[in-house]
């Protein structure tokens, strides 16, 4: 079950657009949504977020289409998670409830393959479930306290704090230390005249099917969002300068992807950090393609990219109209916009002088 906000002025089409994206994040989970409830986000609750006769209503929907998990489609105070799974129960023993983050942080989980990406993924849960495991620690305690156990919930409470910590600074170490071995590598590439390229974009706009396509990799592609979490590195000859350059596929960007969550991939985005030209893919015949150029830029602000070393490619164009790409053209002429069919390769040939004259 998805539970989604409806603010103020917001119009039917942005509601349903916002459920689309996070029923997107639940199938490549690998669930499947049965039930949506809205609520006004002028209504919340501070102890519940959703408020007690909407808390009573998912009961019934939990109870009714025997759902397993119940999806907030925001980031929530673990207290608030933890208020509304006591509540949910009710209707299923078995329950889970989880944030945004959260699912993000399961789908990531499935999909990481290296040992750098099972290790940012861990150390980000660690972060967003620190809170949690000291709030189980006060549980315990106030369990313990009421059977005359006096203080012994209070000491489990302080030895689950010191595992965390000491658990988040372990992998910290091992993360700063890949870090570095990578910042070395694109220091000796740029030492050695080497020119890099990376691919960023919002996830499933076709990144991975360019990468393939001008590296002659073979590189997973598959319909989901979230399909690349690793930072592939492969070199890519460039015919008009006649020269060996490097290009990278990363990470796809979603919105309102937490702060926290990005720093946790900053060794996996520092390829696009140091990188000499920026291409971000935009999948042009998605119908809210200005929302998430948006959210791309936002996290270009984040990471300090310039614009002047992003250029602007919008892919899938067979499965644009011709009219939809005149009017990207004018609504984007500032960016100089690049138009690709990476999946047929129209427009690569071009592509790849326009990247070329960009690298001089």
């Amino acid at each position: 079950m998805l539970i989604g906000l409806s603010y103020p002025g917001e119009d039917n089409e942005d509601i349903v657009s916002e459920f689309e994206e996070v029923e997107s994040l639940v199938n490549t989970y690998g669930g499947k949504v049965f039930s949506a409830v809205v609520q006004n986000s002028t209504r919340g609750d501070r102890r519940t977020f959703i408020g007690h006769g909407k808390v009573e209503e998912v009961i019934d929907l939990i109870e009714k289409e025997r759902i397993d998990i119940v999806v907030i489609n925001i980031s929530i105070k673990p207290g608030q998670v933890h208020e509304l799974k006591l509540a949910f129960e009710k209707a299923n023993p078995q329950i889970i409830v989880w944030d945004r983050v959260s699912l993000i942080l399961e789908i990531f989980s499935k999909h990481a393959k290296t040992a750098e990406a099972k290790l940012q993924i861990k150390f980000a849960k660690l972060r967003q479930m620190g809170p949690r495991i000291y709030g189980m620690g006060m549980e315990m305690s106030n369990q313990a306290a009421g059977i005359g156990a006096k203080g012994s919930g209070e000491s489990n409470t302080e030895l689950m704090l010191r595992h965390w910590r000491n658990e988040k600074g372990r992998i910290q170490d091992e993360l700063n230390a890949l870090s570095k071995r990578k910042q070395e590598q694109i220091d000796h590439r740029k030492k050695g005249g080497l020119k890099t390229l990376s691919l960023v974009g919002y996830t499933n706009a076709g990144k991975t099917t360019l990468f393939n396509k001008l590296s002659g990799q073979s590189d997973l592609v598959e319909d989901a969002l979230f399909a690349t979490l690793d930072s592939t590195v492969n070199k890519f000859y460039l015919k008009p300068l006649q020269k060996e350059v490097y290009i990278s596929d990363t990470i796809g960007f979603i919105k309102d992807l937490p702060p926290q969550l990005i720093n946790t991939f900053k060794s996996t985005l520092l390829e696009s950090i140091h990188s000499d030209l920026v291409l971000h893919v935009v999948d042009s015949s998605d119908p809210r393609k200005d929302e998430k150029i948006y959210t791309v830029e936002q996290i270009f602000a984040d990471l300090k990219i310039k614009r002047r070393r992003v250029l602007y490619i919008f892919n899938k164009i067979e499965n644009a109209k011709d009219f939809d790409i005149e009017k990207i053209r004018s609504a984007y002429s500032r960016f100089s916009p690049t138009f690709i069919s990476a999946k047929n390769g129209d427009g690569i040939d071009k592509l790849v002088n326009i990247i070329s004259e960009r690298l001089k």
